[in-house]
């Protein structure tokens, strides 16, 4: 069960990572602008949002294999579609409406495969293993993607990954359980009559350290995927060095996945040093300080790895199961956020050094609430 859903998940992660170095090239050729070109990608990300939003009451009260299997079979057609048409309106309505499905999709993968855990520590080892599946997809696909651009096309890329995301949907609906058997008991909840969902969510002060941690590293993540390639560019170095130093990222990631004595630690420990860890990173680069940005990225990969299973693994552990569904779609519209704020503001400050200040100012920050946090609630179960 736990590793069919690594495998869909796998699958997913793959086939979306894929589009990376097709969608640009490919807009390109349909003669959409630059300007035009950052809009129609924003755009996936704004019904992503709104979608993650819709999700969570539908995750809790339905099983969650529809809306996987479904979900898939139907993003699939939207990625057929991208691929055969020709204007650029239609190629944003499916984008639209390919990200307001996917908003459905991810947090029912990722609530599905924390109810398979019946402990705390392996929680935490499951997230480890999904953060592992999803770092490899994204080291592999982007090649794979650009290789089937070489070979096939743009616009039959597309169509060729819409048919593995229909492949990937039938096999869901075949091969996974409409419930999950077992899993870690859930917490016991204040009794509040007629209210609970979203409600009760935002009321449980220990998801808050989870929620403003995974703001404030898509918040970084999303300036260094903005700053980076720039970079190189004003350096006059070939685009292939983006490629690498990218890669060096998930290689930093994969090897702090594959570190599971980690796992044994406690997640506030793992949370407060990744984000004071990664706050100094930031600060060394808004310094300009003389280090090989091969190293940085490395260790930017590290402390992703490290901290976005942990703040997982603090969502299922004190959520109740029945309400998995609503807290990874709350979840994945903070991380939402943070992805699409960062780049719009870097773009909008215009200086790097500032922006690579104020990620450090988000990261701290979060660090800091987030060890107070800890300190407030000490022995407080809820």
């Amino acid at each position: 069960m736990r590793v069919l859903l690594l495998v869909v998940l796998f699958l997913v992660a793959f086939d979306m990572h894929a589009q990376t170095p097709l969608l640009a090239p490919y807009l390109n050729l349909l003669g959409v602008s630059a300007a035009l070109i950052g809009f129609v990608l924003g755009g996936y990300a704004v019904s992503n949002l709104a979608g993650n939003l819709i999700a969570g009451p539908f995750l809790d009260r339905f099983p969650k294999k529809w809306f996987i299997a479904g979900g898939l079979i139907f993003a699939g057609f939207m990625l057929i579609g991208q691929g055969v048409v020709t204007h650029t309106g239609s190629f944003f309505a499916f984008r639209l409406m390919l990200g307001f499905v996917m908003a459905f999709v991810s947090p029912a993968c990722s609530a599905m495969l924390g109810e398979t855990g019946k402990t705390a520590l392996e929680q935490g080892e499951i997230m480890g293993k999904k953060g592992l599946v999803l770092t490899t997809a994204g080291i592999v696909s982007p090649a794979v993607g650009s290789f089937f651009a070489v070979q096939f096309g743009y616009g039959q890329s597309f169509v060729i990954l819409g048919y593995i995301m229909i492949v990937a949907g039938v096999f869901s609906w075949l091969a996974l359980p409409s419930k999950v058997a077992g899993g870690m008991p859930s917490e016991p909840l204040p009794k509040v009559e007629g209210r609970r969902g979203l409600l009760t969510i935002m009321e449980n002060r220990m998801l808050y350290p989870a929620f403003l941690g995974g703001f404030a590293i898509m918040y970084a993540q999303g300036t260094i995927i903005y700053e980076v390639p720039l970079l190189v560019q004003k350096q006059g170095m070939s685009p292939a060095v983006t490629g690498i130093l990218f890669s060096l990222k998930g290689l930093g990631a994969l090897a702090i996945l594959f570190q599971f004595w980690l796992y044994k630690v406690p997640v506030e420990t793992r949370s407060f040093a990744g984000l004071g860890v990664l706050s100094v990173l930031l600060y060394i680069l808004a310094l300009g300080v003389a280090i090989p940005m091969q190293l940085m990225m490395f260790l930017f990969g590290a402390c992703f790895g490290l901290l976005f299973p942990t703040f997982a693994t603090i969502l299922t552990v004190h959520s109740p199961r029945e309400l998995y569904g609503s807290v990874f779609s709350i979840y994945s519209a903070v991380l939402s956020v943070g992805a699409v704020l960062s780049p719009v503001i870097a773009g909008l400050l215009g200086n790097w050094h500032h922006s690579y200040f104020l990620s450090f100012f988000v990261t701290a920050g979060a660090c800091l609430i987030g060890g107070l946090h800890r300190l407030l609630l000490s022995g407080v179960t809820r």
